[in-house]
């Protein structure tokens, strides 16, 4: 079941934040996505924007969205008028995306075991990468979890329907209890 707007907008009301950006995470961005080079990049769940700025550090130009006002207003405030990234509440999962236009790398960190239609959802993932375009996945995995997170990890049926229909998988654990996904069309 999603988890309503209430609790997440409370949740960064509070300050709370996710997971930041460790080094096996960077060096693994690099190795199988690597630098931006101006293209673009679509952060889905950016939060409090921590991974849109990453990213944009990187060389992308980013736009970081996420279903929370209160996450939003918290990324706005860490990346003051930066050329190259900006933010936007959207319901990744409920809303329009036909207005989005074509990006050549779409993220979704620590933010996939929550879209509750999966296959709809990477519908329009697949829709709004260029040619050639990556998804990076950064996710835990639900096996690997402690029985009280186990919601918050991705399952093996999950995992194969993420990687389905991709000209290319690639794969990397970086600690006991998470993956990497960089899929390319």
């Amino acid at each position: 079941m999603r988890t309503p707007l209430p609790s997440w907008d409370a949740h960064y009301a509070a300050g709370r934040d996710f997971r930041p950006v460790l080094e096996e995470e960077t060096a693994t961005f690099d190795e199988l996505v690597g630098a931006g080079n101006d293209r673009s990049a679509l952060d889905i769940g950016c939060g409090t924007g921590g991974f849109a700025r990453f990213l944009h550090g990187r060389g992308y130009t980013v736009l970081g969205i996420d279903y929370a006002d209160a996450a939003i207003i918290r990324a706005d405030s860490h990346s003051p008028q930066k050329a190259g990234i900006s933010f936007a509440c959207c319901d990744a999962e409920g809303d329009s995306w036909e207005d989005l236009p074509v990006f050549n790398l779409i993220t979704c960190r620590l933010s996939y075991p929550f879209i509750e239609n999966k296959k709809e959802f990477l519908n329009k993932v697949k829709t709004h990468l260029a040619p050639r375009g990556i998804f990076y996945v950064m996710t835990p995995i639900f096996d690997a979890l402690p029985v009280g997170r186990k919601d918050t990890g991705v399952t093996a049926g999950e995992t194969q329907e993420l990687c389905s229909g991709w000209s290319t998988v690639e794969k990397s654990a970086i600690d006991p209890q998470h993956a990497i996904y960089a899929l390319t069309l």
